[in-house]
């Protein structure tokens, strides 16, 4: 995914921060919308019901697989940048190292990302079929968007959030 951004010259408490007020509430301002008018659609489109179901199941996913960043993964994240930057030892993880539920979280990252590029196969990369009403293009429009702005998330954790934090986590051990 191409961004205008550059992610990866940013803080880590910073992007945590973009993840959660850009990405996360997103997610479940648009969302809950999109599906709601994708239902409507789906009613008088059958084409559109198993899209309506995967992206149903989608947001229920998400929403598990975001309260668990919000209050387990990230603030022991913000746990572990803070000790570094004052230079002391941080406290155990309940979970062992940051690792394991940095590896939970990168296989949900896997799983949504595989649904939405069936989604997107199911759409035929969102492009409504001839002679059916705007609408219907309209909420293709916004599946697309959601896609993108997930793959935005899942880059800037997997790729920068999550090393960012095991590399940290190693240093506070070892150091």
């Amino acid at each position: 995914m191409k961004t205008r951004l550059e992610f990866e010259k940013w803080p880590t408490d910073l992007l945590i921060d973009y993840a959660l007020k850009i990405h996360h509430r997103g997610i479940r301002e648009e969302g809950p919308e999109t599906l709601a008018r994708l239902n409507a659609l789906a009613a008088k489109y059958n084409e559109l019901i198993e899209v309506a179901h995967q992206f149903g199941e989608s947001l229920n996913d998400l929403d598990e697989h975001l309260m668990k960043e919000e209050n387990i993964l990230f603030p022991f994240i913000y746990e572990i940048m803070e000790a570094s930057q004052e230079h002391r030892t941080q406290q155990g993880f309940h979970c062992g190292s940051v690792q394991n539920p940095i590896a939970v979280m990168m296989s949900d990252h896997e799983g949504e990302t595989a649904r939405h590029e069936h989604i997107a196969y199911l759409t035929h990369q969102y492009t409504a079929p001839e002679g059916v009403e705007s609408e219907y293009q309209a909420v293709l429009d916004r599946l697309k968007d959601f896609k993108e702005a997930l793959e935005e998330h899942i880059l800037i954790e997997d790729k920068i959030i999550f090393p960012a934090a095991i590399a940290t986590e190693e240093r506070n051990i070892q150091g």
